[in-house]
């Protein structure tokens, strides 16, 4: 009895054994699907940094290529709005004046002839701009009481005009 007691006893302990080894095997196989899941996240994320500063390189790149169209036509457009109201006539009328009184008047020494030489430029420049406001000045001067004016009538139609007839009234 205690031989088959004994035998009995480690026949259980085998099956516990198998069992732990059987645990064993699981834990360790859910550990390296772990490490293959973890490496492969890895591998992702490195691929996604690497697209992602790709990207941004060539968003960097496109910002600068449209910066760059930007101030192209900027100066464009200046250069050329710059020559078409520098061949206006009242434009040239303003510059052939300027520089004819101011030279006349430092032409004493070479030092006050050099200045004047410098003048005439910043007078064209101050000139313009005097003209460009007034051409603005003169068309808002113009083109505001005839605005007022058309709303007014507006306003003094609506006033006036009943949707209803004399003879009706509003029920409310």
């Amino acid at each position: 009895m205690k031989v088959a007691a004994a035998m009995a006893q480690v026949e259980a302990v085998k099956a516990s054994e198998n069992e732990a080894l059987k645990r064993l095997e699981a834990t360790q196989k859910e550990i390296e699907d772990m490490k293959a899941a973890t490496q492969e996240a890895l591998k992702k994320a490195e691929m996604s940094e690497a697209a992602k500063k790709a990207v941004e390189g060539e968003l960097r790149r496109w910002r600068e290529r449209e910066q760059k169209k930007a101030v192209e036509a900027a100066s464009r457009i200046l250069s050329d709005s710059g020559k078409s109201f520098e061949s206006s006539p009242r434009n040239y009328q303003i510059q052939r004046q300027r520089p004819q009184q101011s030279e006349t008047s430092f032409e004493s020494s070479p030092h006050n002839y050099q200045i004047a030489k410098q003048i005439p430029q910043e007078t064209k420049v101050m000139e313009t701009r005097k003209l460009e406001k007034a051409k603005t000045s003169v068309a808002k001067k113009v083109l505001m009481p005839s605005l007022s004016t058309v709303f007014h009538k507006k306003k003094n139609q609506v006033e006036g005009s009943s949707p209803f007839s004399p003879s009706e009234k509003s029920s409310w």
